[in-house]
């Protein structure tokens, strides 16, 4: 797999994984928006490509503090093939870039699959936190 910075281009391709993968997608995921995450981290936005046809996604943000993962995704057809880590350990690689000491990144209390990929990647629950959310 050939992993390379996400482009609007493919903005299509990487919203319809999103979808499949069964990840909520909302206001923020679209494609204005998404562009506009590109003025703030676009080296950290990658798409995995096997035979040009794009099968994974991570979308990495930093705020110049902390790292940030968002809306990792493999195509159904292309999962248990170890693109998804593959993904991660490249974002990883450019957190350390900037010399990011922490990273975080957000599931849905339901998906216990992703849940378990990231406990075997070394991740690990916080209890201590308690995540909000304001829409102005």
């Amino acid at each position: 797999m050939q992993i390379v910075q996400f482009n609007i281009e493919m903005y299509d391709d990487v919203y319809r994984i999103w979808s499949e993968t069964g990840l909520t997608l909302t206001v923020s995921d679209t494609k204005e928006q998404v562009q506009r995450s590109l003025e703030y981290s676009k080296d950290l936005f990658l798409v995995g490509l096997v035979d040009e046809k794009i099968v994974a996604v991570v979308l990495g943000a930093f705020d110049g503090r902390r790292g940030y993962v968002h809306h990792l995704a493999v195509d159904p057809e292309y999962q248990n093939k170890g693109y998804g880590r593959l993904m991660m350990e490249e974002l990883h690689h450019r957190f350390k870039l900037k010399d990011v000491k922490k990273v975080h990144l957000f599931i849905e209390v339901d998906n216990v699959g992703v849940k378990e990929f990231y406990l075997k990647m070394g991740w690990h629950v916080r209890d201590d936190l308690m995540m909000m959310s304001y829409v102005p």
